[in-house]
């Protein structure tokens, strides 16, 4: 049981801690929807897809492949929202709309 609450522990930290970081802005600030969304996909996306996005239990969508799986931003905005079959949940209850749009956007920008 110990050796098992030490594996969970350490996965976490690593998702968490290997997120794509935010690129810095041409005025050498990250951009605050960038890193709020970050925030987001650490928090509710790394588990399921991947601290960079290279998928798992859920899709990969780094390497470009969100752009094949939703190349319609209101759609990958959908199913963020609405959720997708057994698999992915619905956020529209958990997150705001900031929240989403954000981590939408961080997918599309950072993880692609």
């Amino acid at each position: 049981m110990a050796v098992l609450a030490s594996f969970m522990l350490s996965s976490l930290a690593c998702g968490a801690s290997s997120a794509p970081e935010i690129p810095l802005g041409p005025n050498g600030e990250s951009d605050t929807e960038l890193v709020l969304g970050r925030k987001v996909w650490i928090r509710h996306c790394s588990s399921c897809h991947g601290s960079s996005g290279q998928g798992g239990r859920g899709k990969k969508l780094n390497s470009g492949k969100i752009f094949e799986l939703y190349p319609a931003n209101n759609v990958l905005l959908e199913v963020i929202y609405k959720g997708k079959g057994q698999s992915m949940p619905a956020f529209e209850t958990s997150l705001s709309s900031m929240e989403i749009e954000a981590v939408a956007r961080y997918i599309r920008e950072v993880l692609n």
